[in-house]
């Protein structure tokens, strides 16, 4: 996994041109002189404009990358550019807490000559903002979801909603009757947005179905989400919906131990329990190509990214392989004729937030 964090200057690697090392297990930059300034062009270039050669990408995050979630959907999707050629190098840094710790780490970034640079975390807003101010023409981006374009900073939004409707559709093919039990990690647009969209598709097979949506209060914590899910199943839950890696990973557990059904989050978590009927991945690749094509063109003021779509290639629905023949022929039939229209465009997801 790369590995950015710590970069030293040193007189020998000044003396050699500022050679920039890049590995896999441990990432060593050697910081160009000049790409700190205010006045330096995108990548590194001499003159305003675009870079001379394919971008360079920095990711910083809060956890570990490699959670089989929203992490390492960041770190596949840079992989994917890397191996295509569209970025000449990408870098990470890992366990960044917002405020000061993430202003350390998206400065030094910047003083590298990376763009984009990515805050891969929707707490991270206020902190990409204070930087890129001194930045003026890197761009910047963060996991924000409400449109939220200034200057040189971007962020991008996450339509999962259009995922766990279809979802929906599967779950309740998966049970023979029970409510909705929706989570996350804090009560935000984009986790009301996956629990109203989940029961809307519930409610295709079973019309009264019902739910109710808990704000864990924290992103990561999986025994405080599972504990929710409890409480939920407690009142008739048998449908688990998280937003959020520590919310959804409680619910799989919950609903493991409660004979319910869960949700995968941005990633296929079929191996994690049998209680897992499907999952989504979201292919971020898809997204932070759009940024480092801002970059490539010699743009300062980045454009939209706020919706990468299931129409666009943006995510994917995994049904889990111990469940494919599980699901009632006809509730497949639906599924299917939904998956097809919303992959297609021809069904827009209903954007409900509240």
């Amino acid at each position: 996994m790369p590995r950015a964090g710590g970069t030293r200057r040193t007189s020998a690697r000044r003396r050699i041109g500022c050679a920039l090392l890049v590995a896999l297990t441990a990432i060593g930059l050697a910081a160009c002189g000049d790409a700190g300034r205010r006045d330096a062009a995108p990548g590194g270039s001499a003159a305003p404009g675009a870079p001379a050669g394919p971008p360079k990408l920095a990711i910083v995050y809060t956890p570990q990358f490699r959670d089989g979630s929203w992490g390492e959907a960041a770190l596949s999707g840079a992989q994917k550019l890397k191996d295509a050629g569209v970025i000449s190098a990408f870098a990470t840094q890992e366990n960044v807490s917002p405020g000061a710790d993430a202003q350390r780490a998206l400065r030094s970034f910047a003083e590298q000559g990376f763009n984009p640079i990515i805050a891969h975390s929707f707490n991270y807003g206020d902190d990409v903002k204070k930087v890129a101010a001194d930045f003026p023409r890197t761009i910047f981006a963060y996991a924000g979801g409400f449109g939220d374009i200034s200057a040189n900073v971007a962020d991008y939004a996450q339509p999962f909603y259009q995922a766990t409707y279809l979802e929906g559709i599967l779950g309740a093919g998966a049970t023979t009757g029970g409510a909705v039990a929706g989570a996350g990690g804090f009560d935000i647009p984009v986790c009301r947005a996956m629990f109203n969209a989940y029961l809307d598709g519930a409610k295709l097979v079973r019309p009264r179905t019902t739910g109710t949506f808990v704000a864990v209060g924290d992103w990561s914590d999986v025994q405080k989400a599972k504990e929710a899910a409890l409480a939920q199943a407690d009142q008739g839950a048998t449908m688990f919906v998280g937003c959020g890696q520590g919310p959804t990973f409680g619910q799989v557990q919950a609903a493991a131990e409660r004979h319910g059904v869960a949700s995968g989050y941005s990633g296929d978590m079929s191996s994690l329990s049998p209680s897992v009927v499907s999952s989504f991945t979201w292919n971020l690749d898809k997204v932070f190509a759009q940024m480092v094509a801002d970059v490539a063109a010699g743009k300062t003021n980045p454009t939209r990214y706020f919706q990468v779509d299931m129409a666009e290639g943006g995510m994917a629905v995994v049904i889990s392989p111990a469940w494919q023949s599980k699901i009632p022929a006809e509730v497949m039939a639906t599924y299917q004729r939904k998956l097809a229209d919303v992959t297609s465009g021809a069904f827009t997801v209903r954007y409900a937030d509240k």
